[in-house]
């Protein structure tokens, strides 16, 4: 079963979303709905967590150049 749901837009975004039905030939509905589906996705036990995994700031090789590695935690926090 099938229900309807109605939803206020910013302005902003709701041009955004008109953009993209009209460059991709989908229907507004069709975008809303295949991101709703993505976002929820494998959304099992322990997913909620792995959207965090690997999220850090600071250089993006980190984990292969040695000078960084070397420094880690001497920097005052």
């Amino acid at each position: 079963m099938s229900q309807t749901l109605s939803i206020r837009l910013p302005d902003a975004l709701r041009e955004k979303l008109e953009a993209d039905a009209q460059s991709t030939g989908q229907s507004k509905s069709q975008i809303v709905l295949a991101e709703l589906e993505r976002r929820y996705a494998g959304r099992g036990e322990g997913q909620g967590i792995m959207r965090l995994a690997g999220i850090m700031r600071g250089p993006t090789d980190l984990s292969t150049n040695k000078a960084h590695r070397r420094a880690w935690g001497k920097r005052a926090r």
